[in-house]
């Protein structure tokens, strides 16, 4: 009796309020790093060992003498774990890199071919020729290039974190007799033009054997280590995918990443048709091509969190023949996929996508033909509440821009809502944003109902957009539309226990999506993105607000 006591107090809205802003912090997890001495699985502490030696000096392609120390060291380290005789040196001239570039790339200028590219593949044969192939750079950042880059970097992150998980990958599966082989492939000369990864995919007997492809990058220096990019037609990579362990994706990100202009070694290598996956490090950009790109600045738990979500993944692809039949990757359709939860990811097909969107059509007429029949449904609902948050979202996107203009004015830089570098905005940013949330939740307080009607409406249209238009970024305005309409129905539950209940894991859900969201888009956009995270604060926080207020109405 006292604990239903206690769930009637007016205690309830603020305690699950605080304790979902406090679980949702939990969605992007890191792992703490293994022990050193269990070689069971796979440790950052041993992968940092390799990053410490690599990153002594900056070693671009411009830096001969370090260059060719980091590729010694690579050479020595595969040929101690797979034996000297897997590690193989893919040397080519300048003439030749000029001569693919001009017959497969001619954008690509080459003239800035000044030296030669040098790759480096190790090889763990399995029972079939045919496997899996891990990818990462071992040049660092040797030149200014965007505006806010200071060049000269030590590569501890960019790409250390890759190498690093690549040689701990080859140590641990060293002895693991696979049925699939392991191609262990370290590119050149990614820095300045993805050089390595280009004459890489021009290897044609190397690239036959080749039936997966995963990518290691890194742009920051903590957080998650995201999958934010597959290549197409991504059914049954993601079926693969999910043996990761603490997987960190959304769909969104990989179709948002399609249409943006930034490449990795990923993107010739996927243009052979090969299937993949790739993952990078986003947060923490200050560190990104500069001269504080050291080892005393690394992660650990980053580069665990890397290490322990492919590492399942590879076990999975090497323990079976069918993942290296010609077709079996093949599909036709994408999926919709999203982290919901520290190591939960929800994924469903297309078709699902389809169902699920005309789904939502349907239960908003019913929801729209309920409040017709009640006279709950009025023209000012419209006139008034829908004008008003139209305003509102042109307010957002004009905020958004002004504040992403004044960030690169003070910052000196140039505006740009995909890169607009400027160090310390984290802080900023987040209180901008709780202001803007606060300022929504203070509009919505006098119209709940009708504020909460216009939003599912704008998410189930958005839904039906995007699942044709955009199909990976559908999710988001589904689910916030779907427990939209949840907490529409919840307004028929006699209980009041029970319908703040229901109130708080509509809400929930979609701040567990939002809330994380909004963080990795920062990261991924830079600040020159707040327009972005501004639209999207007002597009789901038009129904998860108005949910919260209702909560707090019935206390």
């Amino acid at each position: 009796m006292k604990t239903l006591a206690f769930f009637n107090t007016k205690k309830l809205p603020i305690i699950f309020l605080a304790v979902t802003l406090l679980l949702s912090l939990f969605v992007l997890y890191t792992p703490g790093a293994s022990a050193k001495n269990d070689t069971t699985q796979f440790s950052a502490v041993r992968a940092q060992e390799h990053i410490e030696v690599i990153s002594r000096e900056p070693h671009s392609y411009y830096d001969r003498d370090a260059h060719e120390d980091v590729r010694q060291y690579l050479i020595s380290t595969l040929s101690d774990y797979l034996g000297p005789f897997r590690v193989t040196e893919f040397n080519y001239t300048v003439d030749q890199v000029k001569t693919e570039l001009e017959a497969s790339y001619p954008s690509f200028d080459p003239d800035e071919v000044l030296y030669p590219v040098e790759n480096v593949l190790g090889v763990l044969p399995g029972e079939n020729p045919e496997g899996i192939m891990l990818v990462s750079h071992y040049d660092s950042r040797g030149h200014v290039g965007r505006t806010g880059e200071q060049g000269r970097s030590y590569g501890a992150m960019d790409d250390g974190y890759g190498v690093g998980t690549m040689l701990e990958l080859a140590y641990l599966l060293k002895d693991s007799n696979p049925k699939n082989s392991i191609y262990f492939l370290f590119t050149d000369a990614e820095e300045v033009g993805l050089y390595g990864a280009i004459m890489a995919a021009a290897e044609q007997t190397l690239m036959d054997n080749v039936k997966f492809i995963i990518n290691l990058e890194s742009r920051g220096s903590h957080g998650p280590a995201y999958m934010f990019e597959t290549s197409a037609n991504n059914a049954k990579v993601i079926d693969l995918y999910r043996k990761a362990n603490y997987p960190v994706t959304y769909s969104m990100a990989t179709a948002v990443y399609e249409l943006m202009p930034n490449f990795t070694d990923f993107t010739p290598l996927m243009e052979t048709g090969k299937p993949g996956l790739n993952f990078a490090v986003l947060a923490g950009l200050d560190n990104y091509h500069t001269p504080f790109d050291r080892y005393e600045f690394i992660n650990i738990s980053s580069i665990q969190h890397m290490g322990s979500q492919i590492e399942p993944v590879i076990r999975e692809f090497i323990s079976d023949s069918k993942y290296i039949e010609d077709n079996y990757f093949t599909a036709d359709s994408n999926q919709v996929f999203f982290t919901i939860f520290a190591g939960i990811m929800i994924n469903y097909s297309q078709v699902f996508a389809i169902i699920l969107a005309f789904l939502l059509l349907v239960l908003f007429g019913f929801v729209t033909f309920l409040k017709v029949k009640n006279q709950t449904l009025t023209k000012t609902t419209f006139t008034k509440t829908l004008f008003k948050g139209l305003l509102l979202f042109l307010l957002m996107v004009v905020v958004g821009l002004i504040y992403g203009y004044v960030v690169a004015f003070l910052g000196k830089v140039p505006f740009s809502v995909t890169y607009t570098r400027v160090s310390l905005t984290e802080i900023p940013t987040a209180l901008l944003m709780i202001g803007l949330a606060v300022i929504m939740i203070k509009k919505f307080k006098s119209s709940n109902d009708d504020a909460l009607y216009i939003g599912v409406m704008f998410n189930v249209l958005l839904t039906l957009v995007t699942t044709f238009t955009l199909e990976g970024a559908s999710f988001l305005f589904a689910f916030t539309a779907l427990f939209g309409l949840v907490a529409i129905f919840t307004n028929y539950i006699p209980n009041k226990l029970a319908r703040q209940l229901v109130y708080g894991i509509s809400y929930a859900f979609i701040l567990f999506m939002l809330i994380p969201i909004l963080y990795s888009f920062y990261n991924a956009l830079t600040v020159g993105g707040t327009v972005v995270l501004t639209v999207l604060l007002t597009i789901n926080g038009s129904v998860a607000l108005p949910i919260i207020n209702k909560q707090f109405v019935e206390e």
